[in-house]
């Protein structure tokens, strides 16, 4: 039981982190579409988007197996 509530928190630590860091990437994206910010601003979008999926990767592999979002290795 102890494994699939860890599970669940490092999924629920995915969302929250898709969320936190999607929003603010949307807003970008919308903003240099719309030339409201200059061309080198992609670089940036990139960068936290790249960070983005790097952590909701770990995440959800952590979810997978049953880890707890602020441990290495399971109980």
């Amino acid at each position: 039981m102890i494994r699939f509530w860890d599970g669940f928190l490092s999924a629920l630590g995915a969302i929250l982190t898709l969320i936190l860091i999607g929003v603010p990437l949307w807003g970008a994206v919308l903003a240099l579409r719309a030339e409201m910010l200059p061309v080198w601003g992609w670089g940036a979008v990139v960068g936290l988007g790249f960070v983005g999926l790097v952590m909701v990767g770990a995440f959800l592999r952590k979810a997978g197996r049953g880890v707890h979002p602020l441990r290495e290795r399971r109980r």
